[in-house]
């Protein structure tokens, strides 16, 4: 089931794409094409006196200073094989590849919840990290619908002294369901190399010749990238071709169809949707990225020139020709609450709507170190071992694990020390947990470990009890529909 867009057709919103992509209503996107950042290690900037000029973003990242720590929470408490991830790169590769994933991976989640049931993600990304980053596309969209690694070759004219030269691009192509997703082979075929043909089998086994009208393209895509003095430039020196991007929309999207760009600086996205009659919109941190759209625009006659009213009260650009500029997000009006993790069916739930169910990671630590503390010193009982320990030696963790179902209200969490933690993942409940700890010899004080689970359930009901009662009493206190 879709929802109604809650944007408009050609709209650019200027602003970080996070919020913007959790305003969104869920499932109103069919297709997905985006070249965020690579991880490269440095800085980019625009060429001087272009019509990007002044536009640059930093592509180097750090796990102190980049990863919030809302992030993190919702990726370990939503989608745990993400986590997995993040710190497997942090050890193999270092914490500026974690704190890269972790950027994407909250984003990732929101652009898997925004994508239609029959809707499609193109990820453009470089060998820097395509390996990260295709793992981090199985645990949010699911192994299973990947579809294809795309190679953009465009052969690059320099040649490697002391390796072979660096020429290609990577884009993964994951859809939103296994089955039911949309590829135009027909809209994107190519044609047969010379003396080739296509031969089918009849019913009847009897092999036959028709004429082709072409074959469907390797995943291997030949195409130049754009020289500096190319018409299609702006100065922008990540730019991508425009015919590789028409390629993207042709193969998964039908005309009609809302096409979304997440990082649409360069505008490559919504230049080739408007040019193949589909509807778009896309989201950009850089101030100036709305005049880009409309250069091109213009460029392709596709664009009226009409002027800009600047609303100052709302603070946001009403019109631009055909185009809507806006720094406002977008509010949900599906009833919705952010991402959800990419968990079989039966094991899906809906996000939680009452306050007392979105209580934050740190205040659920804060309310069970105080259940589960022992009124000594400071110290707090581990449910897991019942180790006494400081506070700060602790990790929240669920009693059923989120892949059995469990949910991450403050009724199913606990307080572990960091071995329990560790022993627990996603393997055991809490007292799968116990039994493991006791079989292997690790069970400290198997009374005390109960004894502050059940303080911590009893805190967490109360908290459940005293939510609900207030909710009902809001409900009745607000004015009763009419009777028909």
């Amino acid at each position: 089931m879709t929802a109604d867009m809650n944007f408009e057709n050609r709209t650019i919103f200027h602003a970080d794409n996070l919020p913007v992509l959790r305003g969104m209503n869920s499932a109103t996107i069919d297709l997905i094409a985006t070249d965020p950042p690579f991880n490269k290690g440095r800085d980019f900037r625009a060429a001087p006196e272009s019509l990007a000029t002044g536009a640059r973003f930093q592509d180097r990242w750090t796990w102190n200073d980049d990863v919030e720590g809302a992030w993190v929470d919702q990726i370990k408490d939503e989608t745990p094989a993400v986590w997995s991830v993040i710190e497997f790169a942090r050890h193999s590769y270092g914490d500026d590849m974690g704190a890269f994933l972790a950027f994407m991976g909250v984003r990732l989640m929101e652009m898997h919840r925004v994508l239609k049931p029959t809707g499609s993600i193109y990820l453009h990304c470089d060998p820097t990290a395509s390996h990260y980053l295709k793992a981090l596309m199985d645990a949010i969209f699911g192994k299973r619908n990947f579809r294809n690694e795309l190679i953009w070759w465009y052969k690059n004219a320099s040649r490697g002294k002391k390796r072979f030269a660096n020429s290609h691009d990577v884009i993964f192509w994951f859809s939103r369901s296994r089955a039911n997703y949309r590829f135009n082979r027909d809209d994107v075929l190519i044609p047969f190399e010379s003396k080739m043909t296509e031969w089918r089998y009849s019913k009847g086994g009897q092999a036959g010749r028709e004429m082709p009208k072409g074959k469907t393209p390797d995943d291997v895509i030949l195409m130049p990238s754009l020289n500096t003095m190319d018409k299609e430039r702006v100065g922008y020196p990540t730019q991508k071709p425009l015919a590789l991007y028409e390629l993207i929309v042709k193969a998964s999207s039908k005309p009609g169809d809302i096409v979304l760009d997440p990082f649409a600086g360069c505008a490559t996205t919504p230049i080739a949707a408007e040019r193949l009659g589909r509807r778009w919109v896309g989201i950009d941190i850089w101030e100036k990225a709305h005049e880009t759209v409309m250069y091109r625009l213009r460029q392709e006659n596709l664009a009226t020139p009409e002027g800009v009213y600047f609303d100052e009260e709302n603070r946001q650009l009403l019109t631009l020709g055909d185009v809507h500029y806006t720094t406002r997000l977008p509010e949900r009006t599906d009833g919705g609450d952010a991402a959800t993790p990419n968990l079989p069916a039966k094991y899906r739930r809906l996000m939680p709507k009452a306050k007392w169910q979105r209580k934050s990671r740190e205040e659920m630590v804060e309310i069970l170190a105080e259940a589960q503390g022992l009124g000594t010193d400071g110290l707090v009982a581990c449910a897991g071992c019942g180790r006494a320990l400081e506070s700060e030696f602790f990790h929240l963790d669920h009693r059923m694990p989120r892949a059995d179902g469990g949910e991450h209200w403050i009724t199913n969490r606990v307080l572990l020390c960091a071995p329990c933690n560790g022993r627990k993942g996603d393997k055991f409940t809490l007292r799968g947990l116990w039994r493991e700890n006791k079989r292997n010899g690790w069970m400290k004080n198997e009374q005390a470990a109960k004894d502050a689970n059940d303080r911590a359930l009893l805190v967490a009901s109360k908290i459940r009890d005293e939510g609900e009662a207030e909710e009902r009493e809001r409900l009745l206190a607000s004015p009763r529909p009419p009777a028909f």
